[in-house]
């Protein structure tokens, strides 16, 4: 294009203002005209074997990371708990999104619902607690109560209000679904119709080794880092190509050259087999004859290897914190199989082994993260033959962030 000059996918005619654009790294200026300039600079209909990655801002800029959680997580289903937090009626947990607290319960009649945790009255937190069981939610405030469908069914000193209807001015609801043992929440409408068609699949193939059925809560974990959360995305599908340096330890157990990745825009399933032939020991048990590791877009991760499932809520805080909630599941056929101290023992010893893979991963991401900030550094290249997952990862969330800049997020 003759008198052009190209910025990322941006083409502008002044060279003055290429060279401002091309200056704009950590951080950018307040202006919501350089964050699109941020965002356009990864080039969607780039080929992988010429695309460079998205450029540090992405993972270092509040600003980015602000207008990721008023458009991805807002308009996508997002994994927030998982379902054993609400088995039964009455059981409710909390949570946020951004700057938008919820809170999902099932009601009475064993519905399970989730809403803005804002009071209709003076927009005071309702419901406080990160998790338990009620019969309805009171406001600490002024003591406006709801029931657990989301009804207004006590406000005082009403007298003299006008125009004011009850029906209206319940709990505002939130779009909530489960998918296998998580559960998703959607904030913004009422929730992509191709969700289910497009994830099918992914699904079939979880389900096919037990996913929705047949396994027994064994407990939760917390892990806050200090990394983006997409770092930790693309750590996980990047083909297992960090295992043999990172996981040193897990390297010896898995046969990494049976690795296989799938990938679409709204998940990535990377298989493979497991401990190799007559391992006896406990991580050998642990990982079985093979493995499963599935991501859906944006924030969960599901692992499935020997006798274990395991999820993984991303929960992003800032540009550069993001904290992991793991849950762990064990088939039910292994525990009821398994004597009491024989079960203590694999799950104690498996927990350890999980947690230093968990720990040399969060390490590794706070290292990029580090690493980001430097101004030597702002897109790097893929690797065409194994790192097509994380490429499609960035193709979706480009689309979803430009879609959000479109809309005026």
């Amino acid at each position: 294009m003759r008198g052009l000059y190209k910025v990322g996918c941006i083409f502008v005619k002044d060279p003055t203002l290429t060279s401002i654009l091309q200056v704009f790294t950590k951080p950018l200026s307040t202006t919501s005209s350089s964050v699109a300039a941020e965002v356009h600079k990864f080039c969607l209909e780039t080929p992988i074997e010429e695309a460079t990655t998205p450029p540090a801002s992405w993972y270092t800029d509040e600003r980015l990371h602000d207008l990721e959680m008023r458009t991805v997580f807002r308009r996508n289903w997002v994994a927030v708990g998982v379902t054993n937090q609400v088995a039964r009626p009455g059981q409710f947990f909390t949570g946020l999104l951004g700057a938008d607290p919820f809170v999902v319960v099932r009601d009475q009649s064993d519905q399970l619902r989730a809403f803005h945790n804002v009071c209709r009255h003076r927009a005071n937190i309702v419901v406080r607690q990160e998790e338990g069981q009620t019969d309805q939610f009171t406001c600490c405030y002024h003591g406006w109560t709801y029931r657990l469908d989301g009804r207004l069914s006590k406000a005082l000193r009403l007298r003299r209000i006008k125009n004011f209807s009850a029906r209206e001015n319940g709990l505002k609801p939130v779009a909530v679904r489960t998918w296998g043992p998580a559960v998703l929440v959607r904030l913004e409408g009422d929730g992509r119709t191709d969700f289910q068609e497009k994830t099918s699949p992914l699904l079939h193939h979880l389900d096919s080794q037990g996913f929705t059925q047949g396994m027994t809560h064994i407990c939760r974990r917390y892990y806050d880092t200090r990394c983006n959360w997409k770092l930790l995305v693309e750590n996980a599908q990047d083909h297992n190509s960090h295992v043999e340096y990172v996981h040193k330890d897990l390297a010896k157990i898995v046969d990494l050259p049976s690795t296989k990745v799938e990938a679409t825009d709204l998940y990535s399933k990377m298989t493979g087999l497991g401990a190799k032939e007559n391992d006896e020991s406990t991580e050998g048990q642990r990982y079985g004859e093979g493995y499963t590791v599935a991501n859906l877009f944006p924030n969960l991760a599901v692992n499935r290897y020997g006798p274990w499932l395991d999820t993984n809520l991303l929960l992003p805080l800032a540009a550069d914190r993001t904290r992991i909630v793991m849950d762990y599941f064990l088939e039910e056929d292994f525990v009821k199989n398994t004597s009491e101290k024989e079960l203590a023992d694999f799950i104690e010893t498996s927990l350890k082994d999980s947690d230093q893979v968990q720990k040399e991963d969060n390490d590794i991401c706070e290292n990029v993260q580090r690493g980001l900030l430097s101004s030597a550094y702002d897109v790097g290249r893929y690797l065409p033959m194994i790192e097509h997952g994380p490429h499609m990862f960035h193709v979706f969330l480009g689309t979803e962030l430009r879609k959000g800049l479109e809309l005026g997020q």
